[in-house]
């Protein structure tokens, strides 16, 4: 018999503490700590832990469908929060009514994020989120979104444990996206050495061992220090389960009984309930006797293995009696345990409507694919679910509402589909209509072309006047307005905008207004639909139609930055990003303003600026969408900086995103595969080619003129176009469909592509120094005349972009036809080698700004703008910002 249950220290891990307290100095870190079961995870948590001076928060998953954000809220249980803290993390916190809406979720995360930001302020905040191979799919959300975003918590060190050898797939994929990251490092958890067994085996028994007994611990062991204990505990020739069994085994037959009800009970289990259960009376024995540790107002077992074999042990009579007391016991809130208890306790019409009020609670509290999981078991036990009153199709109505939230579109299509073929369609037409709608929205998710179909006979079965009538043609134009079919969207979006305000359905007006506005202004009317976009955002204000106010800005940004007006651009971009932070959706919302901000920038030049606006924006944690976005963005910079192999990374890591293209600029990845293999000295035929014979190109002028200039440098068409029979653009009788010309912008391409020398004041025009530099190059080509001034322009423009490509083709050019450029690029930059947009942050920094204010203002991270802030300091030779101030005003750099 040993002296004690556990060594009284940690044998073994001394490297292992070593990285975990490396990752906490060099916060914000995430440390991934996988290992065998038994092999001591927690433990060495939470050993390090309890050394910390640090606010820690500790929250375990559980093997139980239908509960979510199990570990989420454990951790938060007993933090005072503020107002609006209760109400972003209502569904983490029991007792509160979570607030409705499609910003809920986003604000929840966002919340939780905003909840340890504000707790590390005082002292640095550790998060451990025990067993995530057991997490709901909720959890890794969050967990993943947390992680992603946890540059925002400087002083903040996540730990995840998991069971290597039990890790599900899709836990797998999301901890393999996570190890990406730079801040996120894995750590394996192994076995321990013949000589650390030995140890352990000393501080068990209190004595050193025989050597031989020693060898056999470890052999039989083979390293797992929880078999070495229950080695010690146990005799030799029993099997690991019988070990496991042995403490329980020497309990008194009311211990037994306890550990066995508890077992039962789950990973934890409340005092209150187990009480209910079974007596209690001999629960001190369990503790002393190391099978149960306390937790909170409850118990847990010391380790899930025990749990496990005493589950095994048990007779499924026995088995079935124990999930009975449990479901008399519980409290009628607690559904989804209810649902479990029954279910295992034969009880299957307790069952299926424990399951039905489980699955009102997981929408509650936003938890939709588990929401989806208790609907999908109602549906099992149809058989036993006549006491519900609710009829079948409700159930197919609420999975399908569930399937899409939680983005399970081919599970939504099948209930939907089953839920049409159910429904009468001349007693239920609007309730048909509102399921088709539903279906498209899943369809076209999934990229089936039967998505269209679906819209259009949902407006047609809906009757004339009906409310819902704006609604379901507005996303039939939306959808329009992707394929695109502008006249038949704008056809719908008129009769959206008419429905609606017969209505009175202001969401819907301002979404129709918003598209018409669009379609217009894409046929070269913008200054007149700024107006109606106004209107749009003013009407979803006033209604707090948030989503909706928010795409008004978002395209306003986007058409004003297609017209050239990059300030405007910018100003409004900003404006969006400063209205979701508003909202609370910072980082799921705004994400599509800093695309539209970076996007304006790149086209202006300020490509440091870009850059900064990017790295910052792929730390929010983008849809695969938006990444591959802002990934493409990077690549295009990077590109033109002169790293074609970093700009191939980007597209590639795209591709893997989001495999063809994204709605904001559908053509943008074909571009710069293009471009990539023009830099590198590869045919872009392949790629070229097909994107020119997309049916849809003439409906998208303002992507398609790029694509065309680079096709005529890459010689694949000329002027006359020869090589586009069989195309859009070949009219079936010899000639050719002219691509439309809408704005300035895309005058400017097109003036490219045809090799006007008008290129040149068009671009100059627009202010866009990159497309100013090429077309000047293209212009010294053509014109002797034009050459030495248009070279030194160009070298000029490239050098203020680090555009070194473009510089290096001016210079050869410049060689080849005998012109100097010494001297030119230098002339325009500071004597302290300030590039533009130190100077920029220097402005702000003799405006009395601070690090985190210039992060702000900038849309950049706090710690980009600190280096940023440091470099000036170092080229100005001065100590500080006080300094750096009195410099830039003493020497007029600003003047």
């Amino acid at each position: 018999m040993s002296a004690q249950r556990v060594s009284p220290v940690l044998v073994g891990r001394a490297e292992e503490v070593a990285r975990l307290g490396e990752a906490f100095a060099g916060a914000p870190a995430t440390v991934l700590l996988g290992g065998e079961a038994g092999v001591g995870k927690s433990r060495l948590v939470a050993e390090f832990v309890a050394g910390l001076d640090a606010r820690v928060l500790v929250g375990g998953c559980v093997e139980l469908d239908g509960l979510p954000f199990a570990p989420f809220v454990a951790a938060l249980r007993g933090i005072g929060l503020g107002e609006r803290e209760r109400a972003d993390l209502a569904p983490l916190v029991p007792g509160l009514e979570p607030r409705p809406g499609d910003e809920a979720r986003p604000r929840l995360f966002e919340g939780v994020l905003a909840l340890l930001a504000r707790l590390s302020e005082h002292r640095p905040v550790v998060l451990v989120v025990e067993d995530a191979h057991w997490a709901d799919r909720s959890s890794r959300d969050l967990l993943d979104f947390l992680v992603r975003n946890q540059r925002a918590v400087p002083r903040s060190l996540i730990v995840v444990t998991h069971r290597t050898d039990e890790t599900s797939r899709p836990l797998r994929a999301v901890l393999a996206e996570l190890g990406r990251l730079p801040w996120v490092r894995s750590l394996g958890l192994g076995r321990l050495s013949a000589a650390d067994v030995r140890r352990q085996v000393r501080e068990i028994l209190g004595d050193e061992p025989d050597p031989e007994h020693a060898r056999t611990v470890f052999r039989r062991s083979a390293g797992n220090p929880l078999f070495v204990e229950a080695l010690l505990d146990g005799s030799a020739g029993r099997s690991l389960a019988e070990l496991l069994l042995g403490r329980v085994d020497r309990l008194g037959p009311d211990a037994v009984a306890i550990v066995r009800a508890a077992a039962v009970g789950g990973a934890r289990v409340s005092h209150a309930v187990l009480s209910e259960v079974v007596d209690t009376t001999a629960i001190r024995s369990t503790v002393d006797g190391g099978v149960l540790v306390v937790d909170g107002d409850g118990y847990a077992f010391r380790h899930a293995l025990i749990r496990d074999a005493v589950c095994a042990d048990l007779l499924p009579g026995e088995r079935a009696d124990l999930h009975a007391r449990y479901a008399r016991a519980l409290p009628g809130d607690a559904a989804a345990e209810l649902t479990h208890h029954r279910h295992a306790a034969g009880d299957l019409t307790g069952a299926v409507e424990a399951a039905w009020r489980a699955a009102d609670t997981a929408r509650r509290a936003l938890a939709y694919a588990e929401q989806l999981a208790m609907l999908e078991r109602v549906l099992a036990l149809w058989e036993h679910a006549g006491h519900l009153g609710v009829d079948r199709s409700t159930v197919l109505e609420n999975a399908g509402e569930a399937a899409w939230r939680a983005g399970e579109d081919t599970r939504g299509v099948e209930l939907t589909t089953e839920l049409l073929a159910s429904l009468d369609l001349d007693a239920e037409r609007v309730r048909y209509a509102a399921v088709l709608e539903q279906r498209a929205r899943m369809l076209a998710r999934l990229g089936r072309p039967e998505a269209l179909d679906d819209h259009r006979r949902a407006v047609d079965t809906v009757p004339e006047g009906h409310a819902i009538r704006g609604y379901l043609l507005n996303s039939l134009a939306g959808r329009l307005m992707e394929v695109p079919a502008p006249e038949e969207a704008r056809a719908a979006a008129e009769r959206a905008l008419a429905a609606s305000h017969h209505a009175g359905d202001d969401p819907s007006e301002a979404a129709a207004l918003i598209t018409l506005a669009v379609l217009d202004a894409r046929e070269g009317d913008l200054d007149a639909q700024l107006p109606r976009l106004a209107r749009a955002a003013a009407i979803a204000e006033s209604v707090a139609a948030h989503q909706i106010r928010l795409r008004a800005l978002r395209w306003e940004s986007s058409l004003t930055e297609a017209f050239g007006r990059l300030e405007r651009a910018e100003a409004l971009a900003r404006h969006g990003l400063r209205t979701a932070r508003e909202l609370g959706l910072a980082r799921s919302a705004g994400v599509e303003h800093a695309v539209a901000l970076a996007m304006a920038q790149v086209a202006a030049g300020k490509w440091d600026e870009a850059v900064d606006c990017v790295d910052h924006a792929l730390d929010h944690a983008p849809p695969p969408n938006h990444h591959a976005h802002l990934l493409c963005l990077r690549g295009y910079v990077d590109l033109h900086r002169g790293d074609p192999d970093r700009a191939e990374w980007a597209v590639t890591r795209a591709h893997d995103l989001v495999g063809s293209g994204f709605s904001q600029d559908p053509l943008l990845l074909t571009r710069l595969t293009a471009e990539i293999r023009l830099a590198q000295g590869r045919d872009p035929a392949d790629v070229l080619l097909p994107a020119l014979r997309l049916p849809h190109l003439a409906h998208a002028s303002r992507f398609a003129w790029p694509l065309l200039v680079i096709a005529r440098r890459a010689r694949l068409v000329g002027t006359p176009w020869d090589d586009l029979v069989g195309t859009p653009w070949d009219d079936g009788d010899g000639g050719r469909r002219p691509l439309p010309v809408v704005g300035p912008v895309q005058r400017a391409w097109s003036l490219t592509f045809h090799g006007s020398p008008e290129a040149v004041p068009a671009w100059e025009a627009l202010d866009q120094p990159f497309h100013l530099a090429s077309a000047l190059l293209d212009h010294a080509a053509q014109d002797p005349r034009a050459r030495a001034d248009h070279l030194r322009r160009a070298v000029t423009l490239a050098e203020a972009l680090g555009a070194e490509p473009l510089r290096a083709r001016a210079a050869d050019l410049a060689r080849r036809a005998h012109v100097t450029l010494t001297g030119e690029g230098a002339a325009k930059r500071d004597s302290f080698g300030l590039t533009a947009r130190e100077v920029e942050i220097l402005r702000l920094v003799t405006d009395g700004l601070a690090n985190r204010e210039i992060a702000e203002r900038l849309f950049i991270s706090a710690k980009t703008a600190s280096v940023h802030v440091s470099n000036i300091l170092g080229k100005l030779g001065v100590a500080n910002r006080v300094e750096a101030a009195a410099t830039a005003h003493r020497l007029g750099l600003f003047e």
